[in-house]
């Protein structure tokens, strides 16, 4: 008999327990202080069940290595051109040259139309009606001589009692020799062409030319 009412108080027992297990716990049901990190699982919070401030950001890590290097850009467009710059101030003018030394003066020629070479004397007289200005002249002729026998043409330039070095030229019979002159001198007014020869001959197309100088140097 005491058995059967033990049993029929702990079935009324639970029935009481049962309603309340059943029931919701709130914050008001948890005591402050009793819920640790024990009870929580881990994982299971966000930050939005944090109230602001209580998660404050952490020290500032170290940097990183270097990226590797990116591909070049492409090539930007030209840019408009820039308006012109003003103009800059005038320098200031500059000295004079000296003065430069005088040129070459006017050149003379003549040509002669053939004339036979004279047993001994003057030939040909070169500016004979227009006489040069006085002047030094670097003078240069220059002709053909022709002979039926054979002959030795001796020529050379003169102006008053002054005479170029004589030129000797050979004439074979039926044959032709060039004879060629240079003198450099001071001329006043004409130059002759005196020759010589030993059997009768004629010079044939001679030109004689005179370049005027500002000076004349022998150069030995």
């Amino acid at each position: 008999m005491p058995t059967v009412i033990a049993t029929v108080a702990l079935v009324f027992a639970m029935a009481g327990v049962a309603p309340a297990a059943s029931k919701l716990i709130n914050g008001k049901n948890i005591k402050r202080g009793t819920i640790t990190s024990t009870q929580v699982k881990d994982g299971s919070l966000k930050r939005v069940d944090f109230a602001a401030g209580t998660l404050v950001p952490g020290p500032k890590g170290a940097t990183g290595a270097p990226g590797a290097k990116g591909n070049d850009g492409a090539p930007g467009s030209d840019g408009q051109d820039g308006a012109p710059g003003a103009p800059g101030a005038p320098g200031a003018p500059g000295t004079d040259g000296v003065d430069g030394q005088n040129g070459q003066g006017p050149a003379y020629f003549q040509t002669f139309p053939d004339f036979a070479v004279p047993a001994s004397g003057t030939a040909a007289t070169f500016a004979g009606t227009t006489n040069l200005a006085l002047a030094p002249y670097v003078l240069t002729g220059i002709g053909a001589v022709t002979a039926a026998a054979d002959a030795t043409v001796t020529c050379h330039f003169k102006v008053g009692v002054s005479t170029s070095p004589d030129v000797t030229v050979f004439v074979p019979g039926g044959g032709s020799t060039t004879l060629a002159l240079t003198w450099a001198r001071m001329i006043p007014s004409s130059v002759d062409l005196v020759c010589s020869r030993d059997s009768a001959a004629t010079v044939k197309g001679f030109v004689v030319t005179a370049v005027q100088a500002t000076s004349l140097t022998q150069v030995s």
